[in-house]
């Protein structure tokens, strides 16, 4: 406020002090309820962001128990780690196992001829690259790679040199991975097949549109490298791993085998000399972190919320919210919940009581060391079902998929009324040249409703009905469209009824094959023509006595609860004993006081930061108003200092006048 040092001058009376204090009387009482309230409100605004940071803290150590899939429940242990890699899921078999290594697999490398520089043109065309099995000596014959699909290279002046064809096979998805080496004679393109093993080797045609020559060794048919034409050099050849698991020996096109030991995927990395011992057996350690972090957030959140909620004493201060409702509610609540049985278990632990954790006076859990770790020896899929949602089946053949927030634990009976089933179609009987030419080599399907477009097998003598199958998967699988949907088929030879089958991959109702055209020759030579084969069928059957709904192999009811069936037989399969475990439901009675929009701490603290802001503005105002009063006592105050001050003129002159009159002296002196 504006100062006031001028008041009173002209009456020499201290009005200046006299509107202060005016003033101050009417500011005190004002000022001390703000200030009282101000101090009120940061308190317990203090107190809430406090109590949020502990409840906070305890919510993040729940987080791992988000998935049960987290937690590993197996461990290994393994005698040479540098030759074999191990990781095991939660289904592997516990056990021991010597395992020797012989070799190891590589990928097939080739190269070219030398040329002088990278910048070489080397003709114009189309590389046709099929992988598959190469038989000796030399190129002698080539059985494709059904799992495999065909790669189409186009070659133009936009590619041609040798860095151009090296940067544009790398830049595309072709099965192939291309270098430049020089070695001392010149730069040779490498071409290495991305994945190890004797049937991933490559057969290279050459449609040569330079000299029209496709298997000489210039221009772009210098890269041809198959029966007719072997112009490249193989540097490396493909092979297998090799090794043998408990004296069983087994051989594999990869360096990872993922079904050897149900449960384990093993990594070959070098051969050995000598056995390798792999021990697979339970591992707990992970589930024993998170559950003890658990408990440890728990009692520090405790702790923090006894020094909040604490009456104090003669030597300590009151907590920031004493007396607190908030406090109260949330603590019988954790409480209520953390001690409580979780439906949908059954056994030996149903409670955190039966892993040996208990409420003490304090609110704070403790963990009675002996039966903790006896329970989670024993039974560490129950701890882990106490803590995460998870369902539990004993079919083999059925897997727990899903469930919505909705679906209560407990155990859901599992009826199968219809196996899902892929489409598919059988060629007629009699196969009758394998021989592939320019009759029967023209083939187009509808794989689950799309179009393969035209397809052109390889032209050759075949060496089996079972490769030419091979040949006709590849083709089929290596359409842009049946790629682009993500869809595949599988085609086998039936020796008994002397046809090919042919099978989408896809399971339920929108499953199909069709044959849409053919060449001439086909229907006589392949048994194959023109038809539309048997769709599949979508899963059926209920889940938990409710009707449930069939898509592909996935069964699931309304609410979101769903599982997958991958086989076996019809009526009635078990049931699922699925329970929530108590992670979930703390977090949501957590998220009751902590959601960013509805938590009821998150409310209070945002009414608290208004109070705040209100006391801001009830300052302000007093200010203006104070500001107000003090003008409005200048201005009286003013107009009374000016009277007085006229009257003390008027006195002085009147007392001037009277000294001034004849004999004022001498009636004075008399």
């Amino acid at each position: 406020m504006a100062g006031i040092s001028s008041l009173g001058i002209g009456s020499g009376l201290d009005l200046g002090s006299l509107v202060e204090s005016l003033v101050a009387a009417e500011r005190i009482p004002t000022e001390n309820r703000l200030n009282r309230l101000e101090s009120e409100t940061s308190s317990d605004l203090s107190g809430v962001g406090i109590m949020k940071s502990a409840l906070s803290s305890f919510q993040s150590s729940l987080s791992a128990f988000d998935d049960a899939d987290n937690f590993n429940t197996r461990s290994t242990s393994n005698s040479d780690s540098d030759a074999l890699g191990a990781s095991v899921s939660n289904d592997a078999d516990v056990g021991n196992y010597s395992i020797d290594i012989s070799s190891v697999a590589v990928s097939q490398s080739l190269a070219t001829g030398a040329y002088s520089s990278s910048t070489d043109t080397i003709g114009t065309g189309t590389i046709q690259i099929r992988f598959g099995a190469i038989t000796g000596p030399g190129f002698s014959s080539f059985a494709v790679n059904a799992d495999k699909t065909t790669a189409s290279i186009t070659v133009d002046s936009s590619n041609n040199t040798l860095a151009g064809l090296k940067d544009y096979i790398n830049d595309g998805d072709y099965g192939v991975s291309a270098s430049i080496v020089n070695d001392g004679t010149g730069y040779r393109l490498t071409l290495t097949s991305d994945d190890t093993g004797a049937e991933n080797a490559m057969e290279i045609s050459i449609t040569d549109s330079g000299d029209g020559n496709h298997l000489d060794s210039g221009g772009l048919s210098a890269l041809a490298y198959n029966a007719s034409a072997t112009n490249l050099t193989e540097t490396q050849t493909a092979a297998d791993a090799s090794l043998s698991v408990n004296g069983l020996a087994i051989t594999s096109a990869s360096n990872t085998l993922n079904e050897v030991i149900e449960g384990v995927t093993l990594t070959v990395k070098q051969t050995t000399a000598s056995s390798i011992t792999l021990g697979i057996s339970e591992s707990t350690s992970a589930l024993n972190s998170s559950i003890r972090s658990v408990i440890s957030s728990y009692n520090e959140m405790m702790v923090e919320l006894n020094l909040l909620s604490s009456a104090g004493s003669d030597t300590t201060s009151a907590g920031l919210l004493v007396g607190d409702a908030s406090i109260r509610n949330f603590v019988s609540g954790i409480r209520s919940l953390m001690t409580s049985q979780i439906g949908g278990l059954s056994g030996s632990i149903t409670a955190l009581a039966d892993m040996g954790i208990t409420t003490e006076r304090d609110g704070s859990l403790s963990i009675n060391e002996s039966i903790f770790t006896t329970a989670l020896a024993d039974n560490p899929t129950g701890a882990l079902a106490l803590f995460a949602p998870v369902g539990q089946i004993d079919d083999s053949l059925i897997e727990f998929n899903s469930a919505d927030d909705s679906d209560e634990a407990g155990s859901y009976a599992i009826n199968i009324t219809t196996i899902a089933t892929r489409g598919s179609l059988s060629g007629a009987t009699g196969v009758n040249n394998i021989t592939i030419d320019n009759d029967n080599d023209g083939l187009t399907f509808t794989i689950d409703g799309v179009s393969t477009g035209a397809l052109s097998l390889t032209q050759g003598v075949y060496g089996s009905a079972a490769e030419l199958a091979a040949e006709i998967q590849s083709q089929i699988n290596s359409a842009s469209a049946i790629q682009a949907d993500n869809l595949s088929v599988t085609v086998s030879y039936d020796s008994t009824n002397d046809r090919f089958e042919f099978t989408s991959n896809a399971y339920g109702l929108s499953s199909s094959v069709e044959i849409t055209a053919i060449d001439t020759n086909s229907p006589a030579d392949l048994g194959i023509s023109i038809a539309s084969g048997t769709d599949g069928v979508d899963v059926a059957g209920s889940i938990g006595g409710v009707t449930a709904t069939g898509e592909g192999q996935t069964l699931s009811i309304s609410s979101g609860f769903s599982v997958k069936v991958l086989g076996g037989v019809t009526g009635g399969r078990g049931s699922i004993e699925f329970s929530r475990g108590f992670a979930e439901s703390v977090d949501d009675f957590l998220d009751g006081f902590l959601n960013s929009t509805t938590g009821s701490l998150t409310i209070r603290e945002s009414g608290l930061n208004d109070t705040l802001e209100d006391i801001s503005d009830d300052r302000t105002a007093l200010l203006v108003r104070l500001e107000s009063v003090q003008q409005r006592l200048v201005a009286q105050f003013s107009a009374l200092d000016i009277l007085v001050a006229q009257f003390q003129n008027t006195g002085n002159f009147l007392a001037q006048q009277l000294d001034n009159l004849p004999g004022s002296g001498q009636l004075n002196n008399d």
